[in-house]
């Protein structure tokens, strides 16, 4: 694995180098996190290749000690704001449609049926994208909330607000899952 002071430093002298090597190193990623917040291939390569664009732009901005994924999700955040912006809304396709993929885990929920799949995707569509991703963030990521608030620019407070108001949506959502199955049987 690349260190994060071999690719800035790159980045000062060799720019094209840089990308590669950041693209290389990082794209499975945050391919695999756009995948998450936009549900949509197409549009996850389209974010993907709009993400390191924006990251080759802004070379000049990274400083020695810099960590380059927290960079590179924070500009994937904000692609990700941007479409939805331009869109209204990302378009979200069930959950089974995104298995098997290179850059997806190969484990497998045995735990969650499909009914529950398809609901937890109707909820992250009512979701709006920065909730979305503080959530996936923090829950498949790893990031703590301070790092989360360094990833999205905002306080901790903010992001705090945004987790809880995503845990809350699914509690409400999962609270009527017994409604929804017995009014379509």
């Amino acid at each position: 694995m690349t260190s994060d002071a071999h690719v800035i430093s790159l980045a000062r002298t060799a720019r094209e180098s840089a990308l590669g090597l950041l693209y290389e190193t990082y794209r499975g990623k945050i391919y695999t996190f756009l995948l998450r917040i936009s549900g949509d291939a197409d549009v996850a390569d389209d974010l993907t290749q709009d993400t390191f664009i924006k990251a080759y732009r802004a070379f000049e901005s990274l400083g020695e000690g810099h960590r380059l994924l927290p960079w590179l999700y924070r500009i994937a955040t904000n692609a990700a704001i941007d479409a939805s912006r331009r869109r209204k809304r990302l378009v979200w396709v069930p959950i089974l449609t995104l298995t098997d993929r290179r850059e997806e885990p190969h484990a497998r929920d045995e735990h969650v049926g499909v009914s529950e799949r398809d609901h937890i995707n109707r909820t992250l569509r009512e979701l709006p994208v920065e909730n979305v991703a503080a959530l996936l963030l923090h829950a498949l990521e790893g990031y703590s909330y301070k790092e989360i608030a360094e990833i999205e620019g905002v306080s901790l407070t903010a992001v705090r607000s945004r987790i809880a108001r995503a845990r809350m949506a699914f509690k409400d959502a999962y609270a009527t899952i017994p409604a929804a199955r017995s009014s379509s049987e």
